[in-house]
């Protein structure tokens, strides 16, 4: 059990280093379906799994490229702070075929989101002129985000990173910068603490996948370097598109 469990987070590992976004995309299905949890107990041991600052080394290299806005990036962590608890209590009062529907639809959108092409070229780039503005923005676009990554535990970026470019302008890279800010801290503190008072976190299993996903993470980064940038993102839309559709409709 616990050697499957360790290659199960091997695998998702190697997606996130491959695809570039948190694990909980792929890891609560895989819970769900090879461990056989119930969905809040697979979305609370995701959200165990968020604590550490495991986006630490990504941003240092986004800095180094200024490729991060950090006032923008501090206020993406608060807004997913408070998002979260209140994502996560929703999460506790809804039954888990519920949940798990809402999850599909959730990634659907998600896919749909990260699909989208923002970065045609000669097409103006829409933003905020007020820069106190744009950080009220960013804070309130990130509480929504905090919301959907408490009530599904999953990270924000999967939603943070597109809705950053495609409503507030911000450039591709620098959007992707500024959302591992708020991966460093525990921004999914109050959201888990919620899941872990209910009973649902699965505690063995998630140190056990904490080495796998640490492993597999450094493998996926390292063959991500012999693909492009749209391969990747293509691959990676499809895939959450299916999974999508298969937890919603596997749920009903």
């Amino acid at each position: 059990m616990d050697l499957l469990v360790l290659m199960i987070g091997l695998v998702v590992g190697i997606l996130v280093g491959l695809m570039g976004v948190g694990g909980g995309v792929f890891l609560v299905p895989a819970m769900v379906h090879i461990l056989r949890m119930d969905q809040h107990t697979a979305q609370g041991t995701s959200l165990f799994l968020q604590l550490p600052p495991l986006g630490l080394g990504a941003l240092l290299t986004y800095r180094k490229k200024n490729q991060v806005d950090l006032k923008a990036g501090l206020m993406c962590a608060a807004g997913i702070l408070v998002g979260g608890y209140f994502g996560s209590e929703w999460a506790n009062h809804l039954n888990s075929g519920n949940l798990r529907v809402m999850f599909g639809i959730f990634l659907i959108v998600a896919a749909v989101l990260m699909g989208r092409k923002h970065d045609t070229p000669g097409s103006p780039r829409r933003t905020l002129p007020n820069a106190n503005h744009r950080l009220v923005a960013v804070l309130i676009i990130s509480t929504v985000v905090g919301v959907a990554s408490g009530l599904f535990g999953v990270g924000g970026g999967v939603l943070l990173v597109p809705l950053l470019v495609g409503l507030l302008g911000f450039e591709q890279h620098v959007a992707q910068g500024t959302s591992l800010v708020a991966l460093v801290p525990p921004t999914g503190l109050l959201a888990f603490m919620n899941y872990a008072a209910a009973g649902h976190v699965s505690w063995r299993v998630g140190l056990w996948i904490m080495p796998g996903i640490f492993l597999g993470g450094l493998a996926g980064a390292h063959f991500a370097e012999e693909l492009t940038t749209r391969r990747l993102r293509s691959v990676l839309v499809v895939l959450v598109l299916v999974i999508g559709v298969a937890e919603a409709f596997s749920a009903l």
